[in-house]
């Protein structure tokens, strides 16, 4: 943020942000889990919740990033120490033994964030309730031999597909070769807490809906924290450069039977964005609890120069055009063409 900015920001903050938060603060730590008057509460001034369940649901569309916690970083820290203080982190070396209540799938590319993604595996072994890993990996060469033994992995040879990054299609995969009777399409580099699958398993199954997105604050660390937690795992100093909340990518949980009844990812997306939105969006037809509680942790990695004009066509033309279709036609159209296969993606456009 510049200083400019800054300075401006500022008085707004201090005399009308800084008594909410203060306020939410006193109804957050261990005893105030998901108290409607804690942490879980706050948002910009201009914008709307609605209660729901034990979260909150966002009025807009994309998510946000919270302002005040930019202007005065320390609202930052004490936002995620109180909430990972109700909904704490954990990691482990290992599973939790036991048939898999929820299978966590990882879709993976390269060494550069390989660390992100091993510290991301050790949150989910610390769940407490028995978990699988699936690793579908798009590496060059298979890093199998640099992922914990307990992972389920698949390695996509790409020689005779065209050069990109497949999301879709690696998710489609790990869905396929996934045992346990909910799935978790997770990115490998945010740390869910430990309770995150119990709460997935609660809501499909006794709240009855077929869905989950229960993230309710992201918090982005910086390098050297990130550093911090990935090497031992310590907290203690960590404050957050940015804070979103309720974003739709990330993670998103769902029900096995209703996953392949909605035709799985769109494998036509290629390279960076737009396919989390567009299967976001066919799921909110099909029992999708949209309602945010849980705090997650991002782990910093360098940008991918690549990323941001390769995604343009993807964000600007595919994804609006795929939105204008009926959710049920674009369903019907996933399954019947049929995707997960092994050779190669199916990237004939549904629109």
């Amino acid at each position: 943020m510049s200083a400019l900015r800054w300075l401006r920001d500022l008085p707004g903050v201090a005399l009308r942000d800084l008594p909410l938060y203060r306020k939410a603060f006193a109804h957050s730590g261990p005893g105030f889990r998901s108290d409607p008057s804690g942490w879980i509460a706050l948002s910009n001034r201009a914008e709307r919740l609605r209660r729901a369940g034990p979260g909150y649901e966002c009025d807009w569309a994309w998510g946000s990033e919270l302002r005040a916690a930019a202007v005065l970083p320390p609202l930052a820290r004490r936002l995620m120490h109180l909430a990972l203080a109700e909904w704490p982190i954990a990691f482990c070396d290992a599973p939790r033994a036991g048939a898999p209540q929820v299978s966590f799938i990882f879709a993976h590319a390269g060494r550069d964030r390989l660390a992100q993604l091993r510290q991301t595996i050790r949150a989910v072994f610390a769940q407490d309730l028995p978990c699988e890993v699936v690793v579908v990996d798009q590496s060059e060469t298979p890093l199998l031999a640099d992922l914990p033994a307990a992972v389920r992995y698949r390695h996509l040879a790409k020689d005779a597909i065209a050069p990109g990054w497949y999301k879709s299609w690696a998710y489609n995969i790990g869905a396929r070769i996934a045992t346990a009777p909910i799935l978790v399409f997770h990115d490998g580099d945010t740390l869910p807490p430990v309770a995150y699958a119990r709460e997935i398993v609660s809501t499909i199954r006794e709240r009855g809906f077929t869905a989950a997105s229960l993230q309710r604050f992201l918090f982005y660390l910086n390098a050297s924290d990130s550093i911090d937690v990935q090497r031992c795992d310590a907290w203690a100093g960590a404050t957050p450069t940015m804070v979103f909340q309720n974003w739709k990518g990330g993670t998103i949980a769902i029900e096995r039977q209703a996953f392949l009844a909605s035709g799985g990812y769109d494998e036509s997306f290629v390279n960076w964005g737009g396919e989390d939105d567009e299967f976001y969006d066919r799921v909110s037809g099909v029992g999708h609890c949209r309602n945010g509680y849980l705090p997650f942790v991002h782990l910093w990695h360098a940008p991918q120069a690549q990323r941001y004009s390769a995604s343009g066509a993807n964000v600007r033309d595919k994804l609006p055009a795929l939105l204008r279709i009926e959710r049920a036609a674009r369903c019907n159209a996933l399954r019947l063409r049929g995707q997960a296969n092994f050779d190669g993606p199916r990237t004939e456009s549904t629109a």
